[in-house]
């Protein structure tokens, strides 16, 4: 089974954006949380598997997906995940996995280590105003360059200033790429229409359709990770 959420990572460490560019980055704060919805697939060597998508991104490192079977609308999968760890829940095969949200993990369910910050980034389309812990500078390519220990990111824009494309390396070696070929917009506000995350191997790809995003102020409803009791633990 492929689905898996990402990693979520708490900033703490500050940082100096001086490198930044303001032509790259969007005016206003990104406050509250997105709702999102459209369609999924998502591919591993085990085959394909498509459906409808709900899902709920903060800029606090929390995330809900829900993914709904075509036409019949069923819920089949619930994805939860925050800071310390994520829920899966199999609603069609009534099992649930939940694990701490690191590094292992991620690569072990989605077969790359996708951050629920790097998600939040691609579903928007844009980077946050303040960064901390990463080192950013643009490099001679025109592209964007996010270091962080091992982990190295790098962003192209399009014409308008919105992400075209964004690879990850850890340690030198490829993790995913990932490529934003059109924007919509809806009441002023730029999204991304279609969505592809690769990991490096080509094996493991998400494909992300989206129909409608809203800015939502305030705050999501608290996560819960106590999965229902008719499930169990695969």
């Amino acid at each position: 089974m492929l689905l898996c959420i990402s990693g979520c990572t708490i900033f703490t460490e500050k940082n100096s954006s001086a490198y930044l560019s303001t032509q790259l980055l969007p005016s206003g704060k990104i406050k509250g949380y997105y709702d999102v919805s459209g369609k999924i697939l998502f591919k591993n060597p085990d085959g394909k598997h498509n459906g409808e998508l709900l899902m709920q991104i903060s800029r606090k490192s929390e995330m809900r997906l829900r993914i709904y079977a075509p036409i019949v609308g069923s819920l089949i999968y619930e994805l939860r995940a925050g800071s310390g760890k994520f829920l899966v829940l199999n609603y069609q095969d009534e099992n649930y996995v939940m694990e701490e949200n690191k590094i292992e993990v991620r690569k072990t369910w989605l077969g790359m280590d996708l951050s629920l910050d790097e998600i939040r980034w691609l579903i928007i389309g844009r980077l946050p105003e303040k960064f901390q812990s990463w080192k950013l500078k643009k490099i001679p390519t025109g592209e964007l360059q996010l270091t962080k220990n091992v982990n190295k990111i790098r962003i192209r824009y399009n014409s308008e200033g919105y992400i075209e494309s964004m690879s990850k390396s850890v340690d030198g070696l490829l993790e995913y790429k990932a490529k934003i070929a059109q924007y919509q917009k809806e009441q002023e506000l730029n999204f991304p229409k279609k969505i592809q995350i690769e990991d490096s191997t080509g094996n493991n790809m998400w494909v992300i359709i989206i129909k409608e995003l809203h800015a939502i102020s305030g705050s999501m409803d608290k996560l819960e990770f106590d999965p229902p009791a008719y499930l169990q633990p695969l």
